[in-house]
């Protein structure tokens, strides 16, 4: 058994024999120890004999013996070399060399020179014939700013236009100092490499220059150049804070990166913690971006004239106003500072058409002169609407300079917005700030009954991020209470609150603050809209509810890539996972929105907008007749014929009064319907419905304008609206019952369309906003028998549906309120 393990098992490895001198005593061992193996492993003798290849191998021993000893003779300092002998052999190499490489650049350079140029070349410079290699080599660049191997081919770095890859990140220098650098070697270019650039402290006062000056236009410099599309984009104060935890809009939103969605938490979830009332919170909105970082001030001083500045200045004020409020600008109230107004502003001379977005107008008194002598007033306005804001009111100062005494000048000053909504909205202010709201307000107004707009400056102590030279501790506080008269409501708590107005250098600081020592809520772009839609009634959003101005008509017919991406956000799921935002934001906005328009304008279409289907929405073809021309949103108190139209088309449930006789009450002989359920109203008699038709006629013929109305839908049972669903009035399919259905249907044209909604946790049932045509609103209360009554206020049933021609067992019905 141990012979045959031994025969099977494997050869033990060899010691390593130390190399023979000779090549033929290393091949006679060689030969005697594998006598055994080649036997077993080739059979087949060797070509050739042992003789003739110890022959040849003991020749090239000798060669190689030989070269070992001639080399060793070179190397020794002891040997000599004979150098004429040495030079001669090299000569044709050096010779053929020289005539590649310098003679041909010497031609080259005597055949474009200049008549007072020799030529001339630099010691150590290379001709262009050398390829550089050190790349391959370690090397460390902590004692050299910027250390980089020679440029292959003498290639320049002023040669840009050459084909020359540049990095995208550099700086590239102005025509002046490409001038000044031309000729010059790389190494004098002293730039600093992308590790160096890239840093957060760089990058954030790289990306902050906005607010850098206080005055960044003034009324002598030119408009066009404070484009943002020629500029970088802005950081808000709070960016790289931001960073960490949303989802920012990449590329910029008009010039901005905005912080849109959380990255982990949706709109639910911030609406439920803003409205609770077990565990008070609130949530807080670094805002900036929406003010374009700075107020657009109108400065009114007295030169020569007995009137008030203030007034100078509100008449230039009221030719860009066009929405009517109760709030009257010539109040004391507002020109003393104590109380904001919002409005909307037009072209000059052009109301109720050519709207240009909303406002928010403060006036603001100065230190440095008396109340009497000047004032200031400051326009916020969105950045999509800066430029043409400024434009108007550049115009308005140029005609008011030559017939007048009171002398107007246009400037921006850098501020920074900060929204805290919420149930302790007020309490977090109070306890961040370190002040008592008793101490503020007067004795007789309770902090929660404080009228929207109130105005309240306070100093506070929050270090600045920055040295700033002039008094940044000063803050403005804004009340944010848009429904006062509905303010029990629990959907009105996360819309309700106050704005802190501060310069951008404590902007940062003021808001960690009230994240770490207040607790608030960070949200963005998506949960703001969220809270807005909740409201009730809900609250507009620029330029999704504004149909009628330039940027509206941008939004809904997708020719911009920022209302795109915003668009995509506020439209996307309230959840935590919104793929409408995650695949704009994959697919990028980059390219140029190319948008192919059909031969016949209609009210909806599909398009593509960056490889991304998009509904696309022309308002002039829902009013009749049907326009071209630019639609106009009926606000305000222009609204109030409508809705007494609409309460006129059916009659309030009497109230039956109980019988306390004696102290006894008087049990209902049927189950009372609670208030708060639709039931449908009692019909009108004859004589009042002739009286409602006469009066939806005359109104109707008072139409001369393309008309719109902003209408609130409810869904009493199942369903859910969405964006782009069709509207559509009973009363025409009652007419058309009769009719054929196939016919009838086609004739058929839609009320309005929804432009937002969807399930309300604080209402319990779907809801949404939407826009209807005032003539065709007008046609369906006429003669109408769909009056609904709900909580003493009267609705209109109508029909929701999906598409134009959709069956009409599928509709779903709800209920429909104007919003003034």
């Amino acid at each position: 058994r141990t012979n045959t393990w031994q025969n099977h098992a494997v050869a033990p490895t060899m010691k390593r024999q130390r190399p023979s001198n000779s090549p033929r005593q290393g091949l006679s061992n060689q030969q005697s120890s594998s006598k055994k193996t080649k036997k077993a492993t080739s059979p087949n003798p060797s070509p050739t004999t042992p003789n003739e290849k110890n022959n040849r191998n003991w020749k090239q021993w000798k060669q190689q013996q030989i070269h070992d000893y001639n080399t060793h003779q070179f190397l020794d300092s002891s040997a000599t070399v004979h150098a004429g002998l040495f030079g001669a052999r090299r000569l044709p190499e050096i010779k053929s060399l020289w005539r590649h490489v310098v003679q041909n650049e010497v031609v080259k350079l005597e055949h474009n020179k200049q008549p007072d140029q020799t030529t001339t070349r630099k010691v150590g410079e290379s001709g262009g014939g050398k390829i550089s290699s050190r790349h391959l080599r370690r090397r460390t660049g902590s004692h050299k700013r910027r250390r980089r191997h020679r440029f292959p081919r003498g290639v320049e770095s002023n040669n840009i236009d050459d084909g020359m890859d540049v990095e995208s990140d550099i700086p590239l220098a102005s025509d002046q100092q490409l001038q000044q650098q031309k000729g010059k070697d790389i190494s004098q270019l002293k730039q600093k490499c992308r590790r160096a650039r890239r840093k957060p402290a760089l990058l954030k006062q790289l990306h902050s220059y906005w607010w850098k000056h206080q005055q960044r236009l003034q009324t002598t410099g030119k408009v066009e150049d404070q484009n943002p599309a020629k500029t970088n984009h802005n950081w808000i104060p709070t960016h790289l804070w931001h960073a960490k935890r949303f989802h920012m809009s990449s590329p910029p939103i008009f010039s901005w990166t905005v912080p849109l969605l959380h990255a982990n938490r949706g709109s639910r979830a911030s609406l439920r913690l803003a409205t609770s009332q077990t565990t008070p919170k609130c949530t807080i909105q670094d805002a900036t971006w929406e003010i374009d970082g700075c107020a657009i001030v109108l400065r009114a001083s007295q030169i020569n004239s007995s009137s008030s500045p203030g007034e100078q200045a509100i008449e230039v004020l009221q030719s860009m106003m066009g929405r009517v409020t109760d709030i009257k600008l010539s109040d004391n109230s507002i020109t003393s500072g104590h109380l904001s107004v919002e409005g909307l502003i037009h072209e000059i001379d052009s109301f109720p058409a050519s709207l240009v977005g909303p406002g928010t107008f403060m006036f603001t008194p100065i230190n440095d002169a008396p109340s009497s002598e000047a004032c200031l007033l400051s326009i916020f306005v969105h950045p999509a609407i800066r430029l043409k804001v400024m434009t108007i009111l550049t115009t308005l100062v140029e005609n008011h300079h030559s017939d007048s005494d009171i002398n107007l000048t246009i400037s921006t000053e850098p501020y920074s917005l900060l929204r805290v909504r919420g149930t302790s909205s007020t309490a977090t202010v109070a306890d961040v700030l370190s002040f008592n709201w008793m101490d503020i307000l007067p004795h007789d107004v309770n902090v929660n009954e404080v009228d929207h707009g109130t105005l309240i400056n306070r100093n506070v102590q929050v270090a600045s991020s920055t040295d700033c030279t002039q008094s940044s501790n000063q803050v403005i506080l804004k009340s944010h209470q848009p429904n006062r008269h509905h303010s029990h409501l629990p959907q009105n708590v996360a819309c309700s609150g106050w704005d802190i107005i501060c310069h951008p250098s404590i902007g940062n600081n003021l808001f960690q603050m009230l994240v770490r020592k207040g607790g608030s809520c960070a949200i963005g772009v998506a949960e703001d809209a969220r809270a807005q839609l909740e409201a009730s009634p809900p609250l507009p959003i620029f330029p999704r509810d504004y149909p009628d101005s330039a940027e509206g008509q941008s939004y809904w017919e997708g020719n911009s890539n920022d209302w795109k991406l915003i668009r995509s956000c506020i439209e996307g799921s309230w959840g935590r996972n919104n793929k409408l935002l995650r695949r704009s934001r994959r697919e990028g906005c980059d390219e140029k929105v190319s948008i192919e328009e059909p031969e016949t304008l209609e009210l909806v279409t599909t398009g593509d907008v960056s490889s991304r289907k998009t509904l696309r929405i022309h308002w002039s073809c829902l009013v009749s007749p049907k326009s071209y021309q630019s639609v106009i949103v009926v606000r305000g108190s222009f609204g109030v014929p409508f809705l007494q139209l609409l309460h006129g088309c059916g009659r309030l449930p009497s109230k039956v009064g109980s019988d306390n006789i004696a102290g006894q009450t008087r049990r209902p002989r049927r189950p009372v319907r609670p208030s708060n359920v639709a039931a449908h109203a009692p019909p009108l008699s004859k004589g009042e419905k002739e009286g409602h038709s006469k009066l939806c006629q005359q109104l109707k013929a008072s139409l001369s304008l393309p008309a719109l109305l902003r209408c609130e839908i409810f869904f009493e049972g199942k369903g859910s609206p969405s964006v782009g669903d069709f509207i559509y009035s009973l009363t025409s399919r009652d007419d058309s019952s009769n009719d054929d259905s196939s016919k009838s249907s086609d004739k058929e044209s839609p009320l309005g369309l929804v432009v937002a909604g969807g399930f309300s946790p604080t209402r319990g049932r779907s809801y949404g906003v939407a826009f209807v045509s005032a003539a065709m609103f007008i046609d369906a209360l006429d003669g109408t028998e769909h009056g609904m009554v709900k909580d003493e206020q009267m609705f209109l049933e109508v029909a929701i549906a999906k598409g134009l021609p959709f069956p009409r067992h599928l509709r779903r019905c709800a209920l429909l309120s104007l919003l003034l």
